[in-house]
């Protein structure tokens, strides 16, 4: 370890060490005036009535900005629940039975058991003659033969 004793090296570092010294002082007292002039706002009239009216308003922006999030959250989970089905190919299930569904062609049997003639059942399911007279044929037959049996 060196030690040096140059008077003009010790003379040089004094001063800077004041110089440092007297700038933190000056900012110090600069930060002090400012803020006691922002605490004499504050005690004032005008300091006072604005943060009565701000609390109750911040108060409701914050809740409205929490409701907010919250509701941007699950609208998020539900986009990526969406994307993650959205490749999947989704089975088909029929949610009714056949007859509640009221196919064409399951309205034309259901017709045609009940012994409809070949105009209503192409005027009511939109089957050709020839359609309508197979489903009489089809649906008649096997309707008599349950009842014969």
């Amino acid at each position: 370890m060196m030690i040096t004793v140059d008077p003009l090296f010790i003379l040089l570092l004094l001063a800077a060490n004041a110089m440092l010294l007297g700038l933190t002082c000056h900012a110090l007292v600069r930060f002090e005036r400012r803020c006691n002039r922002i605490e004499d706002f504050w005690d004032s009239p005008t300091g006072n009535a604005l943060s009565d009216s701000d609390d109750t308003e911040l108060r409701e922006q914050m809740k409205a900005t929490q409701r907010l999030e919250k509701r941007v959250g699950e609208l998020q989970r539900t986009v990526k629940v969406i994307e993650l089905n959205k490749h999947r190919p989704q089975p088909v299930e029929p949610t009714q039975p056949a007859v509640e569904r009221n196919l064409p062609i399951e309205n034309a049997i259901r017709m045609a058991r009940l012994g409809a003639s070949v105009e209503e059942l192409t005027r009511s399911c939109g089957l050709n003659i020839g359609e309508a007279r197979l489903m009489q044929k089809l649906h008649r037959q096997s309707a008599t033969s349950g009842a014969g049996n």
